[in-house]
């Protein structure tokens, strides 16, 4: 009980951090940073693309920065698109000390893309994005950002039609360019209509590898996807005792992983 009071407390906190600024997305989270990037957060509701893949048909306009010395920024999506998300992600993708913005950037006709953001000549600008997934309401969700593999550089993961096709994908961002680096199917972190996006989770397995839990197709088992060798490969699965229904999350003291399943029972699970 104390950690869906926790979790609420987190949610209430994340609507009244921007709360003054009446054009956020309703159900939108400000994301902070502690780079050159001190907030950024989605605005400019809109119903110009009625997927409602997150439990409604509002999606986001604009996004907005606000950097460490104060200064914001906008930057307004033309009317063929929009941010089919809750949150603009920072992190610094390419460690030069400064933050891009990760979010899912949607096509009206052409479905979603993952898009990196950042601020360029002073100003809010697309650096790089994934190529569109080719057709109206097809999504994707972002994952987890990591170095899987020990190689010092950072793994975007994320999973293609995780309702459909259910493709966990990983990409790398260099050079601003982004490039695709493995896929493997079947796995899913997003139940559809739901606003809950969070159901992965970085975790260190007991040999010392690091992994990428996330859920099977039936929400009901957790794997744990490790990276070896430039594939995806499952290290482990586990059953979660009844189908997810919240965010997964690592206890920071006992290295566990939480979350609910369906209805609404507490479950901790131990890391293989």
């Amino acid at each position: 009980m104390k950690w869906f009071g926790l979790t609420l407390a987190l949610m209430l906190a994340c609507h009244q951090a921007s709360a003054s600024d009446s054009t956020r997305l309703p159900d939108g989270i400000v994301s902070t940073g502690s780079n050159d990037i001190a907030q950024a957060w989605l605005t400019r509701p809109t119903k110009r693309y009625a997927h409602a893949i997150l439990g409604d048909a509002i999606e986001a306009g604009g996004l907005r920065v606000k950097l460490a010395d104060g200064r914001l920024y906008e930057h307004i999506l033309p009317k063929g698109f929009v941010f089919e998300d809750r949150r603009a992600r920072l992190i610094d993708l390419d460690g030069d000390g400064r933050d891009e913005i990760v979010v899912v950037l949607s096509s009206v006709s052409e479905g979603a893309a993952l898009a990196i953001y950042g601020i360029v000549d002073d100003a809010v600008r697309l650096k790089a994005k994934t190529p569109h997934i080719g057709r109206s309401n097809r999504w994707l969700n972002p994952a987890e950002f990591a170095d899987l593999d020990g190689d010092g550089k950072l793994e975007i993961t994320a999973v293609w039609t995780p309702h459909l096709g259910r493709v966990l994908q990983a990409w790398q961002y260099a050079g601003g360019k982004l490039r695709r680096i493995a896929s493997i199917q079947g796995y899913s972190n997003h139940a559809i209509g739901s606003p809950v996006q969070d159901l992965t989770e970085i975790v260190r397995l007991t040999d010392g590898r690091t992994a990428l839990a996330i859920p099977t197709p039936g929400y009901d088992e957790v794997a744990f996807m490790v990276f070896e060798q430039g594939e995806f490969v499952e290290a482990a699965r586990i059953p979660a005792g009844g189908r997810i229904i919240t965010a997964i999350h690592r206890n920071e003291n006992t290295d566990k992983l939480e979350f609910a399943t369906y209805p609404k029972t507490f479950v901790t699970m131990a890391v293989p």
